[in-house]
């Protein structure tokens, strides 16, 4: 247990900085012990080791390209219980799914995929012991971290950098490896629990792991068994926060910008409001009068106060819980500039429901086991399974007008108090007329997600030495995901056979006749029965109970059960791995001053499968979920053949200390499009001095496309859509006049579903996608000066494009290439455009397919200090800073332009500046360590919107600088070359940036022996929040904590 006790009792180092070790400084002890201690590991720290990113073994962690190591214990020192969140704290991983933010779309609450450089999950290969794991997502090749055993973990390491030609597919921002325990000896049981300032999201850890050797040594067997929960946090459990009951805080427009110009007229856009609250929805239902005519804007019952011809709305009127039809009591209504929402009022918050973060539960066994036969020949057996449970709260069902939501006058819940306010607002003039009712049906149930995902996986093999210093490695590898998605609270609103459902009929009530027996009734505010209307002649649906939407919690527990319903979604996934490869180096043949020649060749066979299934209701849209499609996906089959070279020049002579380069190249064969592949890197290191070393490598990497986006078939969707044929938007582009007049649109065309709702799409793969390649260089410096023991920094540059990049060009990007070409006779993007006579689109609006279209691009900094000091008295000091300066992350998604240009970096989610900091002491038992972690400003709303920039001018040649303006900047440019372009909307908001954030955290750990220790701990010391109305639910806003101040203690005891 003496290695596994050093790696426990040393120094702790911060969680933010995850106590990152420059790849050169690795190989010294970073502990103070007994002088045999150190002797022992120096011994290890200097035996040849794979290192991540190659596979050829080094006497030390002497790595050309940028390698972080983190070690399990400083990574999870804290009182987050979710390796990956811990891992996205690091600058060079995006916190795109973390588990605050993984309830974005359906069956993926609870996942935590590493988005490394920023450049998507699909990017970025995760890795167990060099070996590819199963998926999580059928069809992709997407790994969760969850699913990662914390226990047996030894260290993690980062690379940065395309690593294909190692590694193979997906490796195109580079790659983060598992490295698990080997030769555990002994009994350890872990504990800790925790709970934030507020009394939620408690957690709960146990882990029990024994593990023996045997035979002397030459056996190993462990097994390690964990459980462990976090639970949820409520939207409502942080009102200060989300608005749940006092309303949201968030920046929202004031003022009519119809016709102004980009440069803007010196009054900000939007503002910063609190209790706002939607005008267009509320929990009851909500109705507008009928403001419909200049003669009626004066009169407050049908036209909103302030209502002219040029900005009007309707007067808004709420149900209460009396079901009494109240006008809406708000302060201000933004409606009359282009909002939906108000300054106070009835209207729905939108966040009185759901999770912040959803709660998850993992119980996971794992074994490990080798046994040393011979040098020759050492069997090793890897095993796991994992059951991991996730319950998450997302949204109600809806409706705004149309067929769900249109109630007729002579509804029988309508009562006479109703019917009068609704006349008095221009509505209900005959009985036959109707009102369009929006509401938000929180009382009938909140949708939710039970997420089930079991994954097992299991790598036999063998390795061994020969021929003195060749090692071989042989090994097979199967992984299988099985999961279930239970969507809870789902509105049926048809039949299989297409007939009403049972939402529509008992949405559709009728006073029960004379007579009527059934039991299947409810009375109204008068006393008189009503039943559903498909009852009214005979009591054909007797399930059939009529549902009350004038007014929150009106309705009958027994119409809920009748029109919800329950959807099911399943997942499964499998993986099958061949590997081989050998290593060595010619010492027996020749040597080169600097050493022998090392190599390493392999093959890999590898076989992917996958399949959803759904169930029928569901599919066939008679639901109100996305109608969702089921699939079994082609077999993915590759067959790979790989090499890699390590050729040392010189070595200990005067400056060159060290100089050696290197190359790898892979072959792979895909049984799809992409056919054959070939990536391919080199690299180089050069030390003219002991102290100093400089490192260099270029890549060629590859990533083929999915299943998913090569078979998916055509399934719904929705999006915000802004129509350039709106009146709103027609005159943002020159050509859209004559393209809307010749799609046949009218002059003066208000899209109002486009303005006040999310439309439905429709989106599928592409079988002709071929494989995005990427190119990336890194340069760096690592320095470790004598004169200064325990001090070492490193300085590592990376330049990172991904071409013939794989995307799916949003539905706005689509109607934008349509519509601003020179025609639209012959054009493909108008052909994926539906829409119906008179201009509205049809359903779906827009047909969207991947295609290899786009370019990403990323350029950076990372600066690692670290240094550590042993005093006299055995006190330990330990100080570390990482940073990183972000210098380009952009994207080139527009299929109509591929040069422009969607700057990222600075926006939110992308901060151009982030570190962090971590400062340990140990003083005999006790160590006290402080973490700090700072995120740059970033921007508030898109940077183009606020910041000049260089792009395509457009066709009105217009740069969008004022006439006159400070900065001498012209006003006109050629339209399509490249200029620069002023901000699209310079006073868009009246803040530029979201502030700096930083956070703090504090641990104190107690060693009450050598084999029991205490420790107890609080992060985010100052319960610092998201800033400016956000949540931290967000792909950009995830970067910030949600949670606020967290306590919490555990225990660990050797045996």
């Amino acid at each position: 247990m003496k290695k596994t006790r050093l790696m426990v009792t040393g120094s702790i180092v911060g969680l933010a900085m995850l106590s990152v070790q420059p790849a050169f400084a690795q190989s010294a002890s970073p502990d103070a012990q007994a002088d045999e201690d150190e002797e022992e590991v120096a011994e290890e720290d200097n035996a040849p080791i794979l290192v991540t990113g190659s596979r050829i073994s080094r006497p030390t962690l002497e790595s050309p390209v940028p390698v972080t190591s983190v070690t399990a214990e400083e990574l999870l020192s804290g009182g987050n219980l979710s390796v990956g969140d811990a891992l996205n704290d690091l600058p060079s991983l995006r916190s795109t799914f973390s588990q605050s933010n993984s309830t974005r779309f359906i069956g993926t609450a609870g996942l935590n995929i590493l988005d490394l450089r920023g450049l998507g999950t699909a990017r970025t290969l995760t890795l167990v012991n060099g070996r590819r794991h199963v998926t999580v997502s059928p069809g992709d090749y997407t790994v969760d971290v969850n699913t990662i055993p914390s226990e047996l973990i030894e260290r993690i390491d980062v690379v940065t950098g395309g690593n294909s030609a190692i590694y193979g597919s997906d490796a195109i921002a580079g790659v983060v490896n598992f490295v698990l325990k080997k030769d555990f000896d002994g009994l350890r049981l872990t504990g800790q629990g925790g709970v934030s300032s507020r009394g939620d999201r408690g957690s709960y850890f146990g882990a029990l792991t024994w593990g023996k050797n045997f035979a002397d040594g030459r056996g190993n067997i462990a097994i390690a068994a964990e459980y462990s929960k976090s639970e949820p946090i409520k939207f409502t459990g942080r009102d200060y926060l989300t608005g749940a009951f006092s309303g949201r805080k968030q920046f929202n427009i004031t003022e009519i910008t119809s016709g102004e110009l980009p440069y803007g007229d010196g009054i900000f856009d939007n503002a910063f409001f609190t209790n706002i609250r939607n005008n267009n929805i509320s929990d009851g239902g909500l109705v507008t009068g009928l403001c419909n005519a200049v003669a009626v804007l004066g009169n407050p019952l049908r036209c909103s106060p302030g209502s002219t011809a040029a900005a009007a709305a309707g007067t808004s009127y709420v149900f209460d819980e009396g079901g009494n039809l109240i006008v809406n009591p708000i302060t201000r209504d933004l409606r009359l500039i282009g909002s939906g929402n108000a300054v106070g009022g009835l209207g729905s918050t939108l966040s009185n429901y759901g999770d912040l973060i959803p709660e998850i539960e993992r119980k996971s066994i794992n074994l490990l086991a080798h046994f040393d036969v011979s040098d020759g020949f050492r069997p090793f057996l890897e095993a796991k399974y994992v059951d991991l449970n996730v319950f998450s709260e997302t949204s109600p069902s809806f409706v705004q007008g149309g067929f769900l939501g249109t109630v007729s006058c002579s509804n029988p819940f309508v009562t006479a108090q109703n019917l009068a306010v609704l006349q008095g607002a221009g509505r209900c003039a005959t009985p036959t007329s109707t009102f369009a009712l929006n509401r938000n049906n929180v009382d009938l149930g909140i949708r939710s997600e039970d997420n089930k995902r079991e994954t097992w996986r299991i790598v036999v093999g063998a390795e061994g030495t020969f021929n003195d210093d060749w090692k071989y490695e042989v090994a097979l590898n199967y992984g299988k995901l099985d999961g279930r998605t239970v969507s809870l609270n789902n509105l049926q609103l048809f039949n299989l056979d297409g007939s009403n459902g049972p939402y529509l009929n008992a949405f559709d009530a009728v006073l029960a006749p004379v007579g009527f027996s059934g039991t299947n009734f409810v009375n109204n505010a008068a006393g008189q029965r009503v039943i559903c209307r498909v009852n009214a002649v005979t009591n054909v649906d007797s399930s059939c109970v009529p549902l009350n939407l004038l007014g929150n919690g009106r309705n009958d527990p027994r119409a809920i059960d009748y029109v919800m319903t329950d959807s099911f979604y399943g997942q499964k996934a499998s993986q099958f791995v061949a590997s081989a490869f050998v290593g060595g180096d010619f010492s027996e043949l020749f040597e080169l001053p600097g050493g022998p020649i090392a190599f390493a060749l392999g093959a890999e066979y590898r076989e992917e499968k996958g399949s959803i299934s759904v169930d029928e209701l569901t599919s066939s849209d008679a639901t109100f979920l996305t109608a969702l499609q089921p699939i079994k996906y082609p077999k993915l089959t590759v067959k790979e053949a790989f090499a890699e070279l390590n050729i040392p020049l010189l070595r200990d002579m005067p400056f060159a200390q060290l100089l050696e380069f290197g190359a790898a190249a892979r072959i792979s064969d895909y049984n799809n499009a992409a056919g054959s592949t070939k990536a391919y890197n080199f690299t180089g290191i050069w030390a003219p001095i002991e102290d100093i070393k400089f490192r260099a490598a270029y890549s060629r990497s590859v990533r083929v496309p999915t299943q998913s986006a090569l078979f998916d078939p055509l399934g719904q969707n929705f999006a915000t859509i802004a129509d350039p044929c709106d009146v709103l938007n027609i005159g943002l582009g020159a050509n859209r006049a004559a393209n809307c007049a010749a799609a046949g649109v009218p002059v003066g065309f208000v899209n109002t579903p486009a303005r006040s709702a999310t439309l439905s799409i429709e989106q599928g793969g592409n079988p002709l996608l071929e494989e995005e390649k990427s190119d990336s260089y890194t340069v760096g410096v690592v320095i470790e000066p004598s004169f200064a023991p325990g001090f070492s920094i490193t300085v590592d540059y990376y330049d990172i494009k991904v071409q013939n990049l794989i995307a799916f060009p949003t539905a706005n990007l689509i109607l934008n290439a349509c519509y601003d070409s020179a025609s639209i006779v012959g054009n493909p993007y108008c052909a994926q455009v539906n829409r119906l006579p008179g201009g509205l689109f049809d359903d779906p609006a827009v047909t969207v397919f991947p295609a290899n279209f786009a370019k990403f691009t990323t350029k950076g900094l990372d600066v690692d200090l670290a240094y550590n000091h042993s005093f006299d008295n055995g006190d330990r000091l330990t100080y570390r800073v990482i940073g990183s300066w972000l210098r380009d992350r952009s994207q080139y998604t527009d299929p109509a332009d591929p040069r422009f240009r969607n700057r990222l970096h600075g926006e939110l989610g992308d901060p151009i500046w982030e570190l962090g900091s971590s400062f340990s002491y140990k003083h005999k038992d006790l160590t006290l360590r402080y973490e700090f972690r700072y995120i740059g400003p970033q921007a508030v709303g898109t940077w183009e919107s606020q910041h000049a920039m260089v792009n395509p001018c457009p066709a009105n040649g217009l740069t969008g600088f004022a006439t006159g303006n400070a900065a001498g900047q012209p006003t006109t440019c050629t339209p399509f070359e490249l200029a620069l372009l002023g901000p699209l909307n310079a006073d868009q908001f009246p803040e530029k940036y979201y502030k700096a954030q930083h956070f703090h955290d504090l641990r104190l750990n107690w060693e009450v022996n050598d084999k029991v220790s205490f420790y107890t701990g609080v992060d985010n010391v100052f319960d610092r929040k998201p800033p400016r109305g956000l949540l931290g639910t967000g792909a950009g806003s995830g970067i910030f904590d949600a949670t606020g101040r967290y306590f919490y203690a555990g225990v660990r005891a050797d045996f």
